[in-house]
């Protein structure tokens, strides 16, 4: 069992070079807890997050300022997603707001607004297609669809990640940078907010 099984995605807190937070990964009833943070020295192994059965923990990443790790749960065969926070230092986690479905998130630098591309999305009875680029206000709890990015998510030339969206904020957060191959290959494009 222990070949299906490992461990990725490490990514170390912003300003604080000894925390880093790293996913076990592998199929979802092979794993009990998913993401963890670790000292960058190999002490002080925590659990940000155990799951409950049927239960998923993805797209987890830092707020650019370090303050908190956001991630997205799910259950099994429904279509809702929560955007969660999880504190580094009590490891308290907290519901922010259902989002819809999106393949990848991204904050801006204090973590008041998060940037999601919509996505295919197939679970049980669930076929969902979103081809919207979304804002979300943590303050106002505001869902805004501010463009379609239209990507095919096809492979390309054996990786699967180049068509894939991606979004970001610009620095003074009035723009959202994504990717999209709509027009063919993958190029960029930027989208007010």
């Amino acid at each position: 069992m222990q070949e299906k099984r490992w461990l990725g995605h490490p990514i170390y807190r912003p300003f604080d070079d000894s925390t880093v937070a790293f996913c076990h990964e592998g199929p979802r009833d092979a794993i009990d807890a998913r993401m963890w943070l670790i000292n960058a020295d190999g002490s002080n192994l925590r659990c940000v997050r155990q799951h409950q059965k049927g239960e998923s923990f993805t797209h987890e990443f830092w707020v650019p300022n370090g303050s908190a790790l956001y991630y997205v749960a799910h259950e099994e065969n429904s279509p809702h997603r929560y955007l969660y926070s999880a504190d580094p230092l009590t490891l308290e986690n907290r519901q922010l707001m259902a989002i819809p479905p999106c393949s990848h998130l991204m904050s801006n630098h204090d973590g008041s607004l998060v940037v999601g591309d919509g996505a295919p999305h197939n679970t049980g009875d669930i076929s969902l297609n979103d081809p919207f680029i979304w804002v979300f206000s943590l303050q106002t709890g505001e869902k805004k669809a501010i463009c379609q990015h239209n990507s095919s998510w096809k492979v390309l030339d054996g990786d699967r990640q180049v068509t894939h969206p991606h979004p970001s904020f610009s620095p003074d957060d009035k723009w959202v940078l994504y990717t999209s191959d709509v027009e063919g290959m993958p190029a960029l494009y930027l989208a007010r907010v």
